[in-house]
């Protein structure tokens, strides 16, 4: 699906009067990024899925971008559950979650301390302290990007950001035509970073808050799904791969996307959880 600039417009697909009885997704982010992030994944998914699915941020970043960030998963995911329950009272719970990267501890959190609230989980891309060394977590050769991101105007962030994140944006003709082209994509994302910027204070709280998470020695519900991408130039595949064999659950893998999975492939992540639901 072609992904169209929406200067600030969410991405909550609301819930239809006559579709009440369809499950509900809610999309969590990973470090520094907002909801607008998904582009068109959200529609793209409640279409594949048949389902509602609503976007929230987490404290620091998106609608929250003047909140403090809590420097514990923990905290992150109280504020984030708090916020997402005033804001959508219309839904009826247990929900499903989808996290990427840091949004997968996220939602392993939830999971933990409300285990009835949620029913599926699906994790992109994600590692976990207890499981995966340092150098595996965050590739070591990304370091010097990471301090140039903190030190760059807004544009050359974003271009530094899909470069280390996105593997298909740049070698892939057809995702060119579907995103008008790979600068285009950075400007609407420095654009997003100017209207609701993530401040160096709450960058750093998050790092912190996710280099601290523990989680669960096993999975703290059924079913999860892990979704992985073998040419992941952030996080080493291996960690998604050590998580599925720890807890027990499926795990299926990109062959070309980067880190950002749902950007470089968004037809295969809908398409894959859509068969792991069927089965």
């Amino acid at each position: 699906m072609p992904m169209q600039p929406r200067s600030g417009t969410q991405n909550n697909v609301m819930p239809s009067s006559n579709g009440n009885n369809k499950p509900t997704w809610l999309l969590v982010r990973g470090l520094c990024r907002q909801q607008q992030h998904w582009e068109n994944f959200p529609q793209q998914l409640a279409e594949q899925l048949d389902s509602h699915v609503l976007c929230s941020d987490i404290p620091g970043t998106g609608q929250q971008w003047q909140v403090a960030t809590p420097t514990s998963i923990t905290a992150i995911m109280l504020q984030l559950r708090n916020t997402f329950r005033q804001q959508h009272l219309h839904v009826s719970y247990p929900i499903r979650l989808l996290g990427i990267s840091m949004g997968a501890m996220i939602c392993t959190e939830w999971a933990k301390h409300f285990p009835n609230e949620i029913e599926k989980m699906v994790f992109i891309n994600t590692s976990f302290k207890q499981f995966s060394p340092l150098h595996q977590r965050l590739k070591l050769h990304n370091v010097p990007t990471l301090l140039k991101i903190l030190t760059s105007p807004a544009l050359q962030q974003e271009q530094l950001i899909l470069r280390m994140t996105s593997h298909t944006a740049s070698h892939n003709q057809h995702y060119h035509t579907q995103v008008n082209n790979h600068q285009a994509l950075a400007q609407r994302w420095a654009d997003y970073a100017v209207q609701q910027p993530v401040s160096r204070q709450n960058a750093l709280r998050q790092l912190v808050a996710a280099s601290r998470f523990i989680s669960p020695t096993q999975a703290p519900i059924e079913p999860i799904l892990l979704l992985a991408s073998s040419r992941d130039q952030l996080v080493d595949v291996n960690c998604s791969t050590v998580i599925a064999k720890q807890w027990q659950c499926p795990i299926y893998y990109h062959p070309t996307a980067g880190h950002d999975l749902p950007l470089d492939d968004s037809d295969w992540v809908c398409q894959t959880i859509s068969r792991w639901l069927k089965n």
